[in-house]
């Protein structure tokens, strides 16, 4: 697990054994985008871009507090990977799999927030 990840979950009760897919998902948003500067026609709109990269950790951050209120469960996790963010992040025993759309950098912290999103109840995490 990387360092990013098991700071996320130091004061949670997820663990890898209670909650694997949970943990691996929050490990996935861990990783560092791997943005190429060579992609972008500025700075200005580099940094743009990482900034945008940052928020979303941020936001899985908050996300994982308001799981951890609610006791989310990794079925509930599951269960909304199916359809949130048209059901791009699934789950296997390996791990979490991600179909890009357009750009992974851009995208997968996105992907992430959405499953933590409709893993929570209905009232909650949906202006987050």
């Amino acid at each position: 697990m990387r360092n990013r990840a098991r700071l996320a979950l130091k004061y949670t009760h997820f663990t890898p054994e209670s909650h694997p897919a949970l943990c691996a998902l929050i490990d996935y948003a861990a990783q560092r985008p791997g943005l190429d500067f060579r992609n972008y026609g500025s700075l200005e709109s580099y940094r743009t871009e990482v900034a945008s990269i940052t928020r979303q950790w941020r936001k899985i951050l908050v996300l994982l507090d308001v799981a951890e209120y609610y006791a989310v469960t990794d079925a509930q996790v599951i269960e909304a990977s199916q359809w949130a963010f048209s059901g791009r992040m699934t789950w296997t025993d390996a791990g979490w799999n991600y179909c890009t759309g357009q750009y992974w950098p851009t995208e997968y912290r996105a992907a992430v927030v959405a499953v933590l999103r409709y893993a929570l109840p209905a009232h909650e995490g949906r202006n987050i």
